[in-house]
């Protein structure tokens, strides 16, 4: 670090090629699993390319406010308008790869929470530092104050972090299993190729996340690349992805830009290293073609082991701004015809309304469509909101949704609620704003009731095409009891979502269920009629043992492709941080949801079933004295004990069957225990 800071007063001006650089760690390596795993870190770093319009001395000021030692400097490319900045904090001891790795992230959100904007590709344990470099503009400076900072300086968030990571990976797997148990499905229902079983079911954005591919917006940086660039993306399909980092050029097929493939070749080079046949065999294996194998003699290639036919460039639609110029017209052709209304026809704006047409994607799960008013009911403490902001984070994550477009509108949390919803708005690139706030620390602070009027400003100047305003909950911005007033609002998002733009509001149900024991939405009817879709959340199951809650979105209202229902599950139980809860958030597959449900139904008949598993091991078992029995036992009616006599019965445990009928002379029927019953 003396070096360092001998040359951030008299450094070097040199191109950046020639330019010295820095890996603070004491293997000589720039690959970042190698520097992850068997690195020893002796210095932080933090890399702010944007500056949003701070001067570097601002940039100083805010870092020392989180920080200890360091030192700081412009970076070559820095100009007097855009102060790019580098900073450097030395550790008073080395650190694992693991834990630079943990040092970096907190750092980095450190900064953020100050108002500074890190560039995370730091977070790579391989990625290289730029030291001192003079450029057109150039200023440093050196903090001395408490010593270099001690490795459990951060111990808290460290472990934070740490529970983060594990809990993620943790629901990484289950993806991964889940998508695993499916594909073994689709081999053993008639798919030939374990290629075309892996590709359907393992996603390419999947398959990135699992191998190291940092998320940028809608393009991905490479773990095998040193710079800062992401160079991947995804073709319009989302089927395949195409990488112009030159140390991707082994992975998939050569084409004119670069390198394409799907997941399977992700697949090949990360888990078998290149070696093609190892993977197709795995896969294979995988999926439960083991046994089939055994049939064939072992010079013949199995008979699914296809050549795929090389990846050629893919068609990615016409360009931005592209219309049919042949159905242009002057809109005021009509008006001399002497009709009132004419001066309202559209006739001659077909052009310019195309150009604000949306392509039909979802920006949350399978359930709400870009350009269209969407409503999810549910009650209190149900998951709306945890499962909402899980749905968005992940359209983010995939690229599918632009964060910058997204604007979140917090209306019915307390401060540290909102504190932390607005720690992963800054995270994640989507805008918060909340009642009595102000914006960026200026201008009036916003109230609920400006949103019409913001919303007739965005329309008149042609900026509603595109956004996504999320509304929670729908009560703060309209009377939902009042049918006039949730009329007009309803009329206002008609406006916005006509021109282009798109909501998603959280409303609350009534009290009491309906007949169906359904819950009911609150308020008129006026807000679903004016949505294009409505959804009402339930709890469907939860374990009682670990708090797993699974909640069932059911659609009450649709125009467009949204699945008629849709299943999630997340971590209940309230000592957990709100962070923890939001990363076990996960769907759920049909046989995890009939697995719940069982579950659950035999949670309410828990006492029934104790009074008939006692009165059976008391040697009571015919069903009339059974019935009886276990009535007397359990205080039940009689209805109810026959009832759960014949929903428990059955030889399978792991569907929740606790007694099995054997029939005996005189065809006499007999309730027997099943052998391995527990828990009950």
């Amino acid at each position: 670090m003396d070096v360092i800071g001998r040359m951030l007063a008299n450094p070097p001006s040199v191109e950046k090629s020639t330019a010295q650089w820095a890996i603070f760690s004491t293997l000589t390596s720039r690959v970042h699993v190698e520097q992850r795993e068997r690195g020893q870190f002796y210095a932080l770093w933090a890399d702010i390319d944007k500056t949003n319009g701070m001067t570097f001395d601002e940039i100083v000021e805010r870092a020392n406010g989180c920080l200890l030692d360091f030192l700081a400097y412009t970076t070559s490319s820095a100009t007097e308008k855009k102060q790019k900045a580098r900073i450097i904090v030395p550790l008073a001891g080395p650190v694992d790869g693991k834990t630079f790795v943990h040092l970096q992230k907190i750092l980095n959100d450190k900064l953020q929470e100050n108002g500074v904007t890190p560039d995370r590709a730091t977070e790579r344990a391989g990625q290289v530092c730029y030291l001192p470099n003079r450029g057109k503009f150039y200023l440093f400076h050196i903090e001395k104050s408490s010593g270099p900072m001690p490795a459990d300086a951060w111990a808290g968030e460290i472990q934070a972090e740490t529970e983060r990571e594990r809990a993620a990976e943790t629901a990484r797997k289950q993806r991964m299993e889940r998508a695993k148990a499916k594909a073994r499905q689709r081999m053993q229902t008639g798919c030939k190729s374990p290629i075309d079983a892996y590709n359907a079911e393992f996603s390419v954005e999947m398959m990135l996340d699992a191998y190291g591919y940092i998320r940028r917006e809608r393009r991905w940086l490479s773990p095998n690349s040193s710079s800062k660039t992401p160079g991947v993306s995804l073709t319009p399909d989302g089927k395949k992805w195409m990488s112009a980092h030159a140390s991707d050029a082994n992975i998939g097929t050569p084409t004119v830009n670069g390198t394409m493939g799907d997941a399977f070749d992700l697949f090949i080079w990360y888990e078998h290293h290149g070696d093609r046949a190892a993977a197709i065999k795995a896969a294979a294996e995988m999926f439960g073609l083991r046994s089939e194998r055994q049939h064939q003699r072992p010079e013949d290639p199995p008979a699914w082991v296809d050549e795929v036919p090389p990846m050629s460039g893919y068609d990615a639609g016409p360009e931005d701004g592209q219309t049919d110029e042949g159905i242009q017209r002057d809109a005021n052709t009509t008006a001399d015809s002497g009709c009132p209304l004419d001066c309202f026809a559209l006739n001659g704006l077909a052009g310019d309304m195309e150009k604000q047409m949306l392509d039909d994607k979802f920006v949350m799960g399978q359930m709400a469509i870009l350009g269209q008013a969407t409503v999810f009911y549910a009650r209190h403490n149900v998951g709306k909101t945890l499962i909402g902001l899980h749905l968005l984070i992940e359209k983010i994550k995939s690229g599918e949704l632009n964060p910058a477009d997204l604007y979140y509108i917090n209306a019915d949390d307390n401060h540290k609620g909102l504190v932390y919803k607005l720690k992963l708005a800054e995270r994640w690139g989507f805008k918060m704003l909340a009642p009595g706030y102000k914006g960026n620390g200026s201008g009036p602070g916003f109230k609920s009731e400006m949103l019409p009027v913001l919303i007739d400003k965005m329309v008149a100047t042609n900026t509603a095409s595109g956004k996504i305003i999320v509304l929670d909950t729908l009560k703060k911005f309209t009377d939902l009891m009042d049918k006039k007033k949730s009329s007009s609002f309803g009329e206002c998002k008609r406006k916005f979502v006509s021109h282009g733009g798109t909501t998603v509001s959280y409303a609350h149900v009534n009290k009491h269920k309906g007949d169906d024991n359904k819950v009911v939405y609150a308020g008129t009817t006026d807000m679903v009629d004016d949505a294009d879709c409505a959804y009402t959340l339930d709890i469907f199951a939860e374990d009682p043992a670990t708090l797993l809650r699974t909640v069932r979105f059911e659609n009450i209202k649709s125009r467009g492709d949204s699945v008629r229902e849709a299943f999630y599950s997340y971590d209940a139980r309230e000592a957990i941080p709100y962070q923890d809860r939001l990363a076990s958030v996960v769907e759920v597959g049909a046989e995890d949801r009939e697995r719940a449900q069982r579950q659950m139904i035999a949670e309410k008949n828990r006492k029934e079933i104790q009074a008939i598993l006692q009165c059976i091991r008391q040697g009571v078992t015919g069903k009339t004295e059974l019935i009886k029995s276990a009535m007397e036992l359990s205080g039940s009616t009689k209805k109810k004990i026959a009832s759960v006599l014949e929903r428990h019965a059955g030889r399978k445990v792991d569907k929740f069957q606790f007694w099995h009928v054997k029939v005996g002379e005189r065809n006499t029927h007999q309730f027997m225990e099943n052998w391995n019953v527990v828990g009950f």
